[in-house]
């Protein structure tokens, strides 16, 4: 449908226009606060990555049994069936980005459920199938694109260890652990972010769930979304060292540069998800390159506050611009941060997917037409 008329006012990119009703997350940007089913971030980075899904998904913090029941459904279900994984193998082969090749797999992954379930409807399972396979997934593009054999499946019921043992094959440390369960906490659900919107777009138009989770980790992968985690990283690569932090911010002012990783829509202040995650960044960016590229970011970052102090609306770091040196800490390649995102994000997505369903309307906006003016038949 289209319309036109010179008095009708445009929202490009739908900014401040309230498309639908949600009870998963609050982003309360000009307080910088955020909230999973009414509870502050803050709190919950206090908790485990299974214990927050869980929140996420259903709505409540679970009990001991019920952890365990999630933990142990994480487990069974994470495992790749033989054929999937095959195949996987060969795509991740071809060289395309591990996001390209994710999207490209995710319709797939619900195949072959496993004999246990958790979701309490059919869409929240076949979700929660893809959601728990994501991180297997990633280990074998990682393996196959470093042309290394497939990890043997780690026995560890918890999320971030068994994640970073499929990466790496070796059991990480409990601050490892930590460090990564904390930043895929983070990671969980933003409201109506550009993934999120278009998983309930392809929700609403009742395809499966996994076709809407394919959608919703193809737009995670670019720039302006989740992959400026990976854009970030490399900036300060490119910057190379704190000295040089000054001049490059001043150059990307003058030239119209993004200084990735920099400002978010929804905050007017400092997002309280970098504010964990620089502090994170800190404590697990110990020695080496991750600590000389966090030293560089801290120089991007405040050469960027003090050469903006007087701009109207200031731009500060988002959850992006220090993530990367937590994943890359934690042995992770550059190429597989979005990735890592994913498998994160994947359960807030499955959420929404559900929520878009209970009440349904087809997500279908207007377009104001500015073309030739219409011909006589």
């Amino acid at each position: 449908m289209g319309v036109m008329g010179d008095s009708i006012q445009v929202q490009k990119g739908l900014e401040g226009v309230v498309a639908d009703t949600t009870a998963v997350s609050l982003v309360d940007g000009e307080n910088g606060r955020l909230y999973y089913r009414g509870r502050p971030i803050e709190a919950l980075i206090k908790h485990t990555f299974a214990e927050v899904l869980h929140l996420v998904v259903f709505g409540e913090l679970p009990d001991r049994e019920r952890l365990q029941e999630v933990e142990e459904y994480l487990w069974n279900a994470g495992r790749l069936p033989p054929e999937l994984a095959t195949s996987l193998r060969e795509l991740a082969r071809h060289g395309e980005h591990p996001m390209a090749t994710l999207q490209a797999i995710a319709p797939l992954l619900a195949l072959e459920p496993p004999a246990v379930s958790l979701g309490r409807s059919p869409l929240e399972e076949e979700g929660l199938i893809v959601a728990a396979r994501l991180p297997a997934a990633i280990a074998l593009i990682h393996a196959a694109l470093e042309d290394h054999s497939e990890r043997p499946y780690p026995s560890s019921r918890r999320y971030g260890e068994r994640f970073l043992q499929l990466m790496h094959g070796v059991t990480p440390t409990p601050e490892q652990v930590t460090a990564f369960e904390v930043t895929q906490i983070l990671q969980l659900d933003h409201s109506f972010n550009a993934g999120t919107f278009a998983a309930r777009v392809v929700s609403s138009t009742l395809a499966p769930p996994s076709s809407a989770l394919s959608a919703a980790i193809g737009a995670l992968y670019g720039p302006l979304h989740g992959g400026a985690d990976q854009h970030a990283l490399e900036m300060a690569l490119e910057v190379g060292s704190p000295q040089q932090a000054e001049s490059f911010v001043a150059n990307c002012l003058a030239t119209g540069r993004l200084v990735m990783g920099m400002g978010h829509r929804e905050y007017r202040v400092v997002d309280p998800r970098a504010r964990v995650i620089r502090a994170t960044a800190q404590q697990i960016a110990k020695s080496g390159q991750p600590k000389q590229l966090f030293e560089v970011l801290v120089a991007i970052d405040e050469a960027f506050v003090e050469q903006t102090r007087t701009r109207k609306r200031a731009l500060r770091a988002n959850l992006e611009f220090y993530k990367g040196v937590v994943y890359l800490a934690l042995d992770i390649p550059k190429e597989l941060f979005t990735a890592c995102f994913a498998a994160a994000r994947i359960f807030g997505w499955v959420a929404h997917v559900v929520e878009q369903r209970q009440d349904n309307r087809l997500i279908r906006p207007t377009a104001l037409y500015v073309g030739p003016p219409p011909q006589p038949a």
